[in-house]
């Protein structure tokens, strides 16, 4: 098999005209017809998932974040752009694409965490909102989230009311979005990461805010696309070992 399908294969499940016009996807690194030797699956492109990618004999790197964003002015040795070229290891990066698409990450997430009865936060796809099974307390709410993702620590605000209707949004979340998950009737708030004064907001809204880590809420993915990857046929499929970069003491 050819990168080149494998890249149609990615495209048929999260295309490239879903991503935000901002983002950069789609195959950044590499030759589309190489063949392929295995795929490594990554958050991100790090040294580590360089070496690990080398070690499996994988010569396709396929992530969530883009290894080149905001443009690449310059190419110079030691960088992870220069490397992968030099190692002749191609990349695959599905940023906002696979977040609004059907069975990537913001379901992804919502599955892992407990939520049912799906539809999107925003008009354009972006995040999920749903209900868990049963009404939890804030407190309660957020240990689970904790638990479920595996999180080493979740940084919340406690909102008024029991949980049961949840919006979130996996990685990081804009300005507003407490407003407009209240105004959707959302009693919780899920996230990755999120400035201070979105926890004021959520708090002078009585709604809960959980933050849980942006690798914690995006690496529940990693599975998902290992699947689909499988199931199409593709053999050699690594998912990395890559750890959060977060330490919490």
């Amino acid at each position: 098999m050819r990168i080149k399908e494998i890249l149609a294969l990615l495209e048929e499940h999260c295309p490239t005209a879903l991503a935000e016009s901002w983002d950069n996807v789609g195959l950044l690194i590499g030759d589309g017809e190489a063949e392929v030797t295995g795929v490594e699956l990554a958050l991100d492109v790090t040294g580590g998932v360089i070496d690990s990618a080398l070690s499996h004999g994988a010569n396709l790197i396929v992530t969530h974040h883009p290894v080149i964003f905001g443009g690449l002015h310059r190419l110079e040795a030691g960088s992870l752009p220069h490397r992968l070229a030099a190692e002749g290891l191609s990349v695959i990066s599905m940023h906002t694409n696979l977040d609004i698409a059907q069975g990537g990450v913001n379901d992804c997430l919502a599955a892992a965490v407990g939520l049912g009865q799906l539809a999107p936060f925003r008009p354009d796809g972006l995040g999920r909102i749903g209900r868990l099974a049963r009404p939890l307390a804030p407190a309660a709410f957020a240990s689970q989230v904790k638990t479920a993702l595996g999180a080493p620590g979740v940084r919340c605000t406690l909102g008024q009311g029991s949980v049961e209707r949840v919006a979130l949004c996996s990685g990081a979340m804009d300005g507003g979005m407490a407003e407009e998950a209240q105004a959707l009737g959302a009693d919780a708030l899920l996230t990755g990461e999120c400035k201070y004064h979105e926890f004021l907001e959520a708090a002078h809204r009585g709604i809960t805010l959980v933050a849980a880590g942006h690798f914690a809420t995006e690496q529940v993915v990693l599975p998902a696309l290992q699947a689909l990857l499988e199931e199409a046929g593709v053999e050699r499929v690594f998912p990395s070992t890559q750890r959060d970069v977060e330490v919490f003491f």
